[in-house]
């Protein structure tokens, strides 16, 4: 079994094991549930191949030689683990294959695209102002709309209470994707934090402007670690060569069916893949042509 030790964006240092066909099982299950119960499954996979801690970086509660406790990681670690992970379990691990279509609605092209983990993605590595906060357990501050706004970074754990959010505040995602994050605004109750994000229900706040929000998720990203999932892609239709960007999908990419399909495009690509031949039938003339050394 391959094993690997593997430097985070927060610093923190692990150790981790390949993908078994167990984690394999988990994996194709939940790719045919919701999307909460998909990341779920992710989480778990992730906390099941990793080993030990070797060296605990900015998480206070980390001790080498323990394992993590996944849900209070950031996302940012996360992230780059499952793309380690990855490029771990599988041969051609580093190439994730997605199916695309061109958003250009002249074209409609469906296609597919190769990502190089290796090449093609950026690491952020957390700013020392974040990692000073993370290991004295203190939120990070930012002044929005004229308000002084403590946040905490982006944990594994905030999916969930996002989850709860939705269910609570239905057709408020953005607001929700927001308020996962912040710990208290100065001045404002907490039962009205919604209200003075998005001005929608009950309370005395019209909510922020679009320039407000904007600052507010800059600032999020600003004090944040992780792995730029925004790429470039060129639509591959001749006529067309529309160049667009989207956030890479990250809930198949553990998928082994994909890792199967990208080690075949590798093969064909080589030449290392042939058609194989079909032999002729033979006809009736062949079958008593003079070749047939039977005798009679």
């Amino acid at each position: 079994m391959k094993r690997d030790t593997v430097k985070l964006p927060s610093e923190m240092v692990i150790d981790f094991r390949q993908l078994t066909l167990k984690e394999e099982n988990y994996l194709a299950a939940a790719a045919r549930s919701r999307k909460g119960s998909q990341e779920k499954t992710l989480v778990e996979v992730v906390a099941r191949c990793t080993e030990a801690i070797v060296e605990p970086g900015p998480y206070p509660w980390a001790k080498p030689g323990q394992k993590p406790v996944w849900n209070d990681m950031l996302n940012g670690d996360f992230f780059k683990s499952l793309i380690e992970l990855r490029k771990l379990s599988y041969r051609e691990g580093k190439e994730y294959d997605i199916d695309l279509k061109c958003p250009n609605r002249a074209c409609n092209n469906a296609f597919g695209w190769t990502v190089d983990l290796d090449k093609d993605l950026l690491v952020k590595r957390l700013p020392e102002e974040s990692a000073a906060a993370l290991r004295e357990g203190r939120p990070l501050e930012a002044v929005v709309a004229g308000k002084k706004v403590f946040y905490n970074l982006g944990m594994v754990k905030d999916t969930a209470f996002q989850e709860k959010l939705d269910k609570r505040f239905p057709g408020r995602e953005m607001a929700c994707l927001l308020r996962a994050r912040i710990v208290k605004v100065e001045g404002v109750d907490p039962k009205d934090l919604m209200n003075w994000l998005d001005g929608e229900g009950k309370g005395p706040y019209e909510g922020l402007t679009s320039d407000d929000a904007e600052d507010l998720r800059s600032e999020f990203e600003r004090t944040d670690c992780g792995v730029d999932t925004e790429i470039e892609v060129e639509c591959t239709r001749t006529s067309c060569r529309n160049v667009f960007r989207l956030d890479l999908p990250f809930l198949q990419i553990l998928s082994p069916t994909r890792a199967v399909k990208n080690r075949r495009k590798r093969r064909e690509e080589q030449g290392d893949l042939e058609t194989p031949e079909v032999p002729e039938t033979p006809t009736t003339d062949d079958l008593l042509d003079g070749s047939d050394s039977s005798e009679g």
